[in-house]
């Protein structure tokens, strides 16, 4: 049990080994009393019969004694350890006059409560180091109020096993706590621990924090919570905070901890499993924004929303601003006393921002901008180091990083979302009103798109889904860290391709010049692997992120003739073969946007998500090509793979053996690409699954994919 202290076996204490030595064989024993004086034996006779009635006397006394201890607001150690005696600890008198009470009591440290409720929770399978165990900690009532819907709407989700542990002073009973804050236990079906020890009330801060401290570590041995949640560190109790930040800290469990008022926003971490949870500390993020010639107006508008976003319970993303060689002396000042983060209350914290300053705009090629755009950031870690691309046009909604979190988390770290985001590139903050062509219109698909009747049930008036799209994005998008990575490694193929075999005839160009070219790149990749990026949808006009159409100004590297700028040459680059892809004979002309507004600061991120916040899964989700039609998610790998074989031959210039097939390593491009170094270690045998006829658009049948 729980409540008992294991004490060390009564042994000889003391002893030494002389006391064991052995007598002389022939000694004779001999009987002491037979020498003693008649007189002494009398003597020795009437003081045992005194002491035996004395005995006798406080025996019988003992009853008496007890109750005027009790009438004085007193007690006495209990005479079965095993039950919990409530009332002041011995030597400690219960206030008369309604005072505080006194913490003095510095006893063992004993939990008569919390050994059934653990028990009760074996079917939770606390026992594996891997299970779906969510531990909520709380020490006050004040806490316990702020938590308790959180506890109850997790619950009501039913992907995580959810506890909830009381380890405070309050004296109060569990079941009226509950009660008094209306939680129905039928209703909210919790697994409650009791946490608390024995003479909680009278502990002093050192055996409060011990308490805490130890029920932590039977919690650990019984359930093995991934993640522990509790209150703002402003709401509990001193001893708690210092208790579990510590234990945690030992025990290497994650800790989060919700900010002061904050709760309500950050309701939809209730929807998240055991280990998107357990990850929360886990993902990081880079904001890189590039800003163009001529485009450094529209910087201080965004740079406004990063500053004003929430990030409650999340550290900041670090911040790197590419700047042109001419910006505006007001674009100059701001960037002068901006601060990121803003750090009001700690103005000895690290600096996370990074500016960088080109020395001149001198036209570039196609290839050199996307090459220096990328070289911009690479991953610290392929699993962790994310980066947030941002274009100057962009305005930001305030709830914008709890999106990003909320959806990286899901679909990044879940406990199954690992496997079926395999194909996901990145998470897109835009709803972009046309195609990559700049003209035809995107029709995002609606819930009744939806590979599952669930969405549609549950919530018949959804007015839009979240969806899975085959093309790239350039003013708000989100790329795991693996993709990126993945992605500088098809760049630097792709270009050392290109100058092996400089007459290689440049390819069609499928993105429009209003784009940067790294896009172009960007797609042929996400084609050839079956990439796609997750783009958003809410419940409302408002969106997470605005692109401002006043702002807009083209790539550099597709300027018009007629720009003014000069240091630019006065004609386009020439259209040689060397060029990676063809340019158009016309100006495109300015993508014009909806400009609809953010997401309020004060509307919740679950309120203002379909289906009430909560994610779809990956197979779920309706999946568009880059063109914009319709497909089904197990036709996508047969697409891509004919893909990738044209490509190999057209532009990485491999000549495919006969039955073979060439291996490909997750994260490495190499396969896309043949240099003439390859050997039999680079080829495998064909793999030929089956020949079907599959919807690359919305009617099935029109188009055909070989499934490898």
């Amino acid at each position: 049990m729980l409540g008992k202290t294991i004490l060390p076996s009564d042994e000889e204490r003391g002893k030494k080994d002389d006391d064991h030595r052995r007598r002389s064989t022939t000694q004779i024993p001999t009987w002491g009393f037979l020498k003693t004086p008649l007189r002494w034996r009398r003597r020795r006779i009437l003081l045992t019969v005194v002491g035996m009635y004395l005995v006798y006397l406080v025996i019988h006394n003992i009853p008496n004694g007890i109750v005027a201890l009790q009438g004085q607001g007193r007690t006495t150690v209990p005479v079965d350890e095993n039950v919990e005696t409530f009332g002041p600890p011995p030597g400690t008198s219960a206030p008369t006059d309604g005072g505080p009470l006194s913490h003095t009591y510095a006893g063992p440290v004993k939990f008569y409560r919390l050994s059934t409720s653990l028990h009760g929770a074996s079917h939770t399978q606390g026992f594996y180091a891997l299970n779906r165990n969510v531990l909520f900690a709380i020490s006050n009532l004040k806490s316990a109020a702020t938590l308790l819907p959180m506890i109850c709407e997790m619950s009501k989700w039913s992907r995580n096993w959810v506890h909830a542990a009381f380890m405070g002073r309050e004296d109060i009973p569990l079941q009226d706590l509950l009660e008094i804050n209306g939680v129905d236990k039928e209703k909210c079906p919790v697994m409650w621990h009791d946490a608390r020890p024995d003479y909680s009330e009278y502990s002093t801060d050192a055996r409060a924090e011990s308490s805490v401290m130890s029920a932590m570590m039977h919690i650990q041995t019984f359930i093995h919570p991934q993640v522990v949640i509790m209150d703002d560190a402003a709401s509990e109790d001193v001893f708690f905070t210092k208790a579990i930040r510590a234990k945690t800290r030992a025990l290497g469990i994650p800790l989060i901890e919700v900010p002061k008022d904050r709760w309500e926003h950050l309701m939809w971490i209730t929807r998240l499993d055991a280990g998107s949870l357990k990850s929360w500390h886990l993902p990081t993020v880079d904001i890189i924004i590039q800003v163009p010639s001529g485009a450094s107006g529209g910087l201080m508008r965004l740079l406004k929303s990063i500053k004003n976003a929430d990030y409650s319970g999340s550290k900041p993303p670090q911040l790197t601003i590419e700047l042109p060689a001419d910006i505006d002396s007001s674009v100059k000042q701001y960037l002068e006393t901006f601060k990121w983060p803003p750090n009001e209350n700690n103005p000895l914290a690290t600096s996370q921002l990074t500016i960088r300053r080109r020395i001149t705009n001198q036209r570039a090629t196609q290839e050199d901008t996307a090459v220096r755009f990328l070289e911009l950031f690479y991953p610290t870690s392929t699993t962790n180091s994310h980066v947030l691309l941002l274009s100057p046009q962009a305005e930001l909604s305030p709830v914008y990083y709890q999106y990003l979190k909320n959806a990286l988390l899901e679909y990044k770290y879940s406990s199954y979302g690992e496997e079926d985001s395999t194909n996901v590139m990145g998470i897109s903050l835009e709803l972009p009103p046309s195609l990559l062509d700049g003209k035809s219109k995107l029709i995002p698909p609606k819930p009744a798109d939806m590979h599952t009747s669930r969405y549609t049930k549950l919530f018949p008036n959804a007015p839009s889904s979240q969806f899975l799209w085959q093309a790239p994005n350039s003013h708000a998008a989100l790329f795991f860290a693996d993709k990126w990575a993945e992605l500088h490694s098809f760049l630097s193929n792709r270009i050392a391709k290109h100058h092996q075999t400089p007459r290689t005839p440049a390819r069609p160009k499928l993105v429009s010049e209003t784009f940067p070219s790294w896009m172009e790149y960007l797609l042929e990749l996400m084609r050839a692997r079956g990439y796609s990026l997750y783009y958003p949808g809410t419940t409302g006009a408002a969106s997470l992120v605005t692109i401002h159409n006043e702002l807009y100004h083209p790539p550099e590297e597709f300027l018009p003739p007629s720009s003014t700028n000069p240091d630019q040459s006065a004609e386009p680059p020439p259209k040689t073969p060397d060029e990676p892809f063809l340019r158009g004979d016309e100006t495109s002309l300015p993508p014009k946007n909806d400009e609809s507004p953010v997401i309020s600061a004060s509307r919740p991120l679950h309120v203002a998500l379909p289906f009430e916040g909560d994610l779809p899964e990956i197979p779920h989700l309706p999946r568009l090509l880059y063109n914009g039609e319709r497909v089904h998610p197990r036709n996508v790998s047969g697409i891509a793979s004919s893909y990738a074989d044209r490509f190999r031959e057209t532009v990485g210039g491999c000549k495919i053996p006969k039955g073979k097939q060439r291996v490909v390593e997750p994260g490495n491009t190499k396969d896309l690409f043949c240099f003439g170094d390859e050997d039999e270690d680079d080829w495998e045998d064909e793999v030929v699954e089956l020949e079907t006829t599959e919807p690359e658009s919305e009617s099935v049948g029109q188009s055909t994919a070989k499934i490898r």
